[in-house]
């Protein structure tokens, strides 16, 4: 019987797994709205990985991606077994994936420079046939967000009054000239757009990379932080500037043996601009997640995020104006 027929004798016609038709369950993680993603287990022994809609803008885009995305990019990705029928409700509707394995998330020094390379490789892919893919991710522009810190003056000196720190209008003016120069010199990529520690893993001394479904077009910069400085509550890491500055490296020399040459010093420049805008707008979210009773994270996790990003906000500012 074909897989994506079986498909749909494990799921419910609400969306949900059909206890009728599955052996075993095993919940991985909770999405946003909520719902849990599953590994499964069927009677034949086979295991499988159902994933409902989590993020509600996002519906529809994991299909896309497996249609027109997975099969340009030479990477280790899990493949789409079936889905719900197109135009189901959102809060009913599905993908079942293969399962790879027991995934490991430990992003040591070595998966991060190898997750380097591979993303040198997927900035360089042509996105002509993509064009339609949108030039926002799940978080607001770096624009927006610079925006937002800069309208919200009062709470955003504040912030940075807690942590010992101070811009002047000097400082401000620079950043956001970096952030301007950096969005008109860079090219618009295919970006992951939510490449944090948790959809990076090993699988059998393989490294897979998952959840493409925040896919769209914007500049390195993007990708190259969640990669080195976006925090997250389940995945702690300790990130040096020495680290920063060799994963930088090993990008921008891949991208060179692609055919793409960028200025080392202008992308450092504008990478810890980009990244001290985005830190100190993660700073401001982490506050409100801590201040909000229904937050789906433990105020412990959110505390060791909030002090992860912290010091990647100091290690940027120490790059920017003091060196």
């Amino acid at each position: 019987m074909n897989k994506d027929i079986q498909a749909h004798e494990w799921v419910t016609p609400e969306g949900v797994l059909n206890e009728a038709n599955i052996v075993d369950r095993e919940p991985l993680y909770q999405g946003m709205n909520g719902r849990y993603v599953e590994r499964f287990t069927v009677h034949t022994g086979e295991s499988y990985i159902f994933k409902p809609l989590t993020h509600d803008t996002q519906y529809g885009r994991e299909q896309w991606v497996a249609q027109h995305i997975f099969p340009e990019l030479a990477l280790l990705v899990p493949q789409l077994i079936a889905s719900s029928a197109a135009g189901t409700a959102l809060e009913q509707s599905w993908l079942i994936y293969e399962d790879l394995g027991q995934l490991s998330h430990d992003l040591s020094e070595n998966t991060m420079l190898l997750v380097a390379v591979m993303m040198a490789y997927w900035h360089t892919l042509s996105t002509t046939a993509w064009t339609d893919l949108p030039r926002v991710g799940q978080k607001p522009s770096i624009r927006d967000m610079l925006r937002d810190l800069v309208d919200h003056q009062q709470e955003t000196e504040t912030l940075l009054s807690s942590l010992g720190l101070r811009l002047s209008s000097a400082n401000w003016d620079d950043l956001t000239l970096q952030i301007r120069i950096a969005e008109s010199r860079l090219p618009l990529v295919l970006c992951h757009g939510d490449l944090h520690p948790g959809n990076i893993a090993e699988v059998q001394g393989r490294l897979v990379i998952i959840d493409w479904e925040h896919v769209h077009l914007n500049t390195p910069l993007w990708d190259m932080y969640h990669l080195v400085d976006l925090s997250h509550p389940l995945f702690t890491r300790t990130v040096t500037p020495q680290l920063r500055e060799l994963v930088m490296t090993v990008y921008l020399d891949h991208l060179q043996e692609c055919g793409v040459e960028i200025d080392p010093d202008s992308f450092a420049t504008w990478y810890h601009a980009y990244a001290f805008v985005f830190s100190l707008w993660m700073l401001r979210l982490i506050d409100r997640d801590l201040n909000n009773a229904d937050c789906i994270w433990p105020e412990e996790q959110l505390r060791a995020q909030w002090q992860e990003t912290a010091a990647t906000l100091r290690q940027c500012m120490n790059r920017l104006f003091t060196e």
